[in-house]
């Protein structure tokens, strides 16, 4: 790593002061250490393609069945962190596999819904579009969000292994939150990094082509299904814990109120940013294939899913499987 970039971490770190809602305890010196190894890891099997639009990459000539080297491991990591997400195609996994690979990401979250986790691997979340899906349960994630945010520790990473994808419609949409921080006038920056949110499950304000399912319109028995968790405060502007990079965080499903603002006022600014930053000229989207594995970071990105047809029918079916992961890789 350089001195010049080396420096300008420190500089970072200096100016967040531990407003990393993940990772506030960490040591410059940790940072650098961590940073500078993923920096130096050159693996050159890797074939890195930007993919269209804005942000995010394909990295082909890697095969997750059977483990990875701690240097392609590292690349990998660091490659999603300067893309935002990352696309590896041609994985044929197990179960155990993809979770033994997850798990080199950090701490597998485990849903608070119980009811789509696989009993044998409750890691994983099956995500489909089956015509026996409930209505009340469909396009659940059609609305922009952050993995875990209503968590006391967030996620830091999500990754989706693709094992149906329809002929049309299925996309993921991300929004690139450091983007959109970078745009804004310097007063504003100082006024939002000075902010902190307050988040539960399902508890924002929704956008006019948003559905945000709330634990209060499931029906009795799926309420049992899902734990209730107590509302969590994460600043509105959070320094990534890798790199620096100063971005708003969890501008989705779950930001509800702004600490010493009224409600009203503050779920107003909440919706208001929300709709600034999924503007166009900071959103890209990805389609998941069959044998892919997205991984995005959540410290960047917020996601939503497109809404999509439910069917049983060939061609038309999605299914995949979510792993959401907490805390730092530990060979990184």
């Amino acid at each position: 790593m350089s001195g010049r970039l080396l420096g300008r971490m420190v500089a970072w770190q200096g100016a967040c002061d531990g407003r990393s809602p993940l990772y506030g305890e960490w040591s410059v010196r940790r940072r650098q250490s961590q940073w500078r190894g993923a920096m130096a890891a050159v693996d050159t099997h890797f074939e890195v393609e930007r993919l269209p639009g804005l942000f995010g990459a394909k990295v082909s000539g890697v095969s997750i069945a059977g483990g990875l080297s701690r240097e392609t491991l590292r690349g990998l990591i660091d490659l999603t962190v300067r893309n935002h997400f990352i696309v590896l195609p041609g994985q044929t996994l197990s179960n155990d596999d993809y979770v033994a690979f997850a798990r080199r990401w950090g701490d597998p979250v485990i849903l608070i819904a119980r009811s789509n986790r696989l009993e044998s691997h409750p890691e994983m979340i099956s995500q489909g579009n089956s015509a026996s899906t409930p209505p009340f349960l469909r396009n659940v994630a059609s609305n922009w969000h952050c993995d875990s945010s209503y968590e006391a520790t967030v996620a830091s990473f999500t990754m989706l292994y693709g094992i149906e994808s329809p002929g049309e419609g299925g996309e993921t949409l991300f929004a690139d939150l450091g983007a959109a921080f970078d745009a804004l006038p310097e007063a504003d920056k100082a006024r939002y990094e000075a902010m902190t949110v307050k988040h539960a499950t399902s508890a924002a304000t929704p956008l006019p082509d948003e559905r945000i399912v709330t634990r209060e319109t499931l029906p009795e028995e799926m309420r049992r299904n899902v734990v209730q968790l107590d509302p969590v405060r994460h600043p509105l502007v959070q320094c990534h814990p890798l790199t620096g990079r100063k971005a708003f965080y969890g501008l989705g499903g779950s930001c509800y109120a702004i600490e010493g603002l009224p409600e009203a006022e503050g779920a107003q600014l909440l919706l208001d940013l929300r709709r600034y930053v999924t503007q166009e000229r900071f959103r890209t989207s990805c389609k998941l294939m069959p044998g892919e594995v997205m991984i995005w970071d959540n410290f960047s990105v917020i996601h939503r899913a497109t809404p999509i047809e439910f069917s049983d029918e060939p061609g038309r079916r999605r299914l995949n499987y979510r792993i959401s992961l907490k805390g730092v890789p530990a060979e990184y």
